[in-house]
């Protein structure tokens, strides 16, 4: 029963770089261990290789390339999403940020308006706030 949770734990030790042990023992079942099977040194040395370490290693030259212009077209695309607005949109975004507000103000008092969508005319223009000029 402890034998596997042993055995993983011994996988899980390999990440360190170490020098295992395979001991199989009288009834055949094989054991790792850190220590040698005897004190004389018995049974199989089996050398574990360090895992790789830090951002992209262990991935071939082709891949981490890949990976760089990948995060060099994300950057690029965030950086495009969110340049200065030009004077026209940013006269109509302020616009639509007034004609809401009147709006709300109405609804506040009792009048309201209803959009052609069925919402009230307030909030079917901040979508269309949101979607020209960004966040409410």
């Amino acid at each position: 029963m402890y034998k596997p949770i042993l055995l993983s734990l011994l996988l899980i030790a390999p990440a360190f770089g170490q020098t295992m042990y395979k001991c199989p023992n009288a009834a055949g079942v094989v054991n790792f261990q850190q220590m040698p099977c005897t004190p004389q040194g018995g049974g199989e040395t089996i050398h574990i290789k360090t895992s790789p370490t830090g951002t992209g290693a262990g991935l071939s030259d082709a891949a981490k390339a890949y990976l760089e212009e990948r995060d060099k077209a994300r950057q690029q695309a965030v950086s495009a999403t969110s340049p200065s607005r030009s004077g026209e949109v940013e006269k109509e975004c302020m616009d639509m940020k007034r004609r809401i507000m009147q709006l709300e103000e109405r609804e506040a008092r009792g009048i309201h308006t209803w959009s052609k969508h069925g919402y009230e005319e307030s909030h079917y223009r901040k979508q269309e706030y949101e979607t020209l000029c960004g966040a409410w």
